[in-house]
Formats: structure tokens, sequence, C-alpha cells
């Protein structure tokens, strides 16, 4: 019953709990030793980029995420308007920070509450510019939904997918003001205010992506890596 070959190095010796079982591999090096600490799926700090992606290091829900988030919300509409005072002066368009900021969501968020935070990004640009309420609602969840087929399709992560993502965004926002202006028989929309409007602020935008990206990953969070799929 219990011989040398029962317990002994067959049984729970060197192949049962020890260089097989629970050792070097059940829980030495491959099991929950050395990847357990040091960073295959759990990290000193829980879990790591191996088990959640870029997507665990977001900021942790609490005060400190809050204070971000209100931050970020007071930085977006003094710079917003600051941008839009100065584009006035000179004759031009703004860069449209509050689209950028519909984008970014757009990029870390599942599609559905991407495009309600977009509407509401939307909502509070109306709020606070004083227009037709909500345009530019309407307009923001027409340029997420536009830059959701790019997050699905486009896999590259550098220089193409921000340029694709900001001319699809504002592609998406004007196409649904003109639906709106025609809807409501409006003279919102004419092709003088799409040849002067528009060319300064897809220029303006572009140029404002990477600087207020900045802002945005510190606001929000990072983007989550081309490992991460639409939910």
């Amino acid at each position: 019953m219990f011989s040398r070959r029962g317990l002994g190095r067959r049984g729970l010796g060197n192949r049962g709990l020890g260089n097989t079982g629970l050792g070097n591999t059940g829980l030495g090096n491959t099991g929950l030793g050395n990847r357990s600490p040091g960073g295959g799926r759990f990290s000193s700090g829980g879990l790591g980029r191996g088990a959640l992606g870029p997507r665990a290091s977001l900021p942790q829900r609490g005060p400190a995420r809050v204070l971000r988030a209100v931050v970020y919300t007071a930085l977006l509409i003094a710079m917003q308007g600051l941008l839009s005072r100065l584009a006035d002066s000179a004759g031009i368009a703004a860069p449209d920070l509050f689209l950028l900021t519909a984008v970014a969501l757009a990029w870390r968020m599942v599609p559905a509450w991407a495009l309600v935070a977009a509407y509401g990004v939307g909502l509070g640009q109306d709020l606070l510019g004083g227009g037709v309420l909500g345009l530019h609602a309407a307009g923001l969840a027409g340029a997420v939904l536009l830059v959701l087929l790019i997050r699905r399709y486009v896999a590259d992560s550098g220089p193409v997918q921000i340029v694709l993502s900001v001319i699809v965004a504002l592609v998406g926002e004007w196409l649904t003001f003109a639906a709106l202006a025609y809807w409501l028989r409006s003279d919102l929309i004419t092709v003088r205010v799409l040849l002067t409007t528009l060319p300064s602020l897809l220029l303006g935008t572009l140029l404002a992506y990477p600087l207020w990206e900045w802002a945005v990953r510190w606001g929000i969070g990072p983007r989550p890596g081309p490992q991460e799929q639409l939910a």
C-alpha cells in the first residue's frame, strides 16, 4: 500500500509536492511563486498590466478620482473660454476641446456609456454657450458614434488613428448639425459657414489634440491598449 513507490519519489516527494506539485511548478516559479509578487498576473499593487491591461492603471474610485474630474472640468471650461476669446479676436474658429473630450471618452468607455457621456458633455457646452439647447449634445453624440467605428476597425494606435479620430468626430458632429438644421428648417448651416469655419476648426483641433491629451490622461485616465476590445 504505502511503499517507496507510493508516497516516496512518485507520491508526495519530488513529483507530488516537490518539483512538480507545489514546488517549482505549482507554487514556485510557475504557479504563484515568482509570478505572484513580480509582474505576471498579480503585481504588488494587486492586479497588474497582465490581468486587466492599461485599464488597471485608471484612477480608482474615490475622492481622488472625483477631484481629478472636477479639476479637469474646470480646466476644460477655462481653456475653451480663453481659446474662444483669442480665436474671435483673430477671426478664426477656436479648437473644440469639448469635442476632444468626447473623443477621449469614446476611447475609454463602452459604447453605450460613451454616447451618454458625450451627450452630457455637449449638453454642458450648450448650457455654458447659451446657444440652442441640445445642439452640441446631439452633435457630440453623432461624433462619438463615428469614432466608435474607428475604434472598432482601425488597429493602428499612432498618429494615423489620432488624425482619423478627430476628422471623423468633426464630420459626425457637423453632419448632425446639418441634419438638425434641415429638420428645424434653420439657416444655421450654410455653405459660407462651412467654408469659413470648418478648415480653421479642423486645423486648430488637430493641433490642440496632443497637448490636450495630457490633461485628458490626468483627469480621465489613460487610454486602453490595442488588446482591449469593445464590450
